[in-house]
């Protein structure tokens, strides 16, 4: 399949970039590469993204589902303080790292067994 988004309200999760490389050394995941990320998606091996707080593009969790696990890891310091639009209330890393996987979750639980059973027919 194409990588695809997945929207969790306050942080989204957004396929791997070429400009993620420093955030995917800092989490220290499972993801190999940003281009063997891209290829497992369409290989539908494994699935990667880059958890992003909504204002803000820059990764805070990279995030990597396979052969039924799902690991979402910090990029760098999960206490850190994320920047974000004052009108909200503050985050940090880890509550990325949680709302991602929440988000992800739910897109594993709902549109990923209707996806394969569609591959499947």
């Amino acid at each position: 399949m194409e990588p695809m988004d997945v929207n969790g309200g306050r942080f989204y999760a957004r396929p791997l970039r070429d400009d993620d490389a420093i955030a995917l050394e800092q989490a220290m995941t499972s993801v190999g590469s940003i281009s063997a990320a891209q290829q497992e998606w369409l290989n539908d091996t494994a699935y990667s993204w880059a958890v992003c707080e909504q204002t803000n593009v820059n990764a805070v969790a990279i995030a990597r589902y396979h052969d039924g696990n799902l690991e979402v890891a910090p990029v760098d310091d999960p206490e850190r303080d994320l920047p974000n639009d004052p009108m909200l209330p503050p985050k940090k890393t880890r509550d990325g790292v949680a709302e991602g996987r929440a988000a992800i979750q739910r897109w594993i639980d709902g549109f990923l067994p209707l996806y394969q059973a569609e591959q499947a027919r």
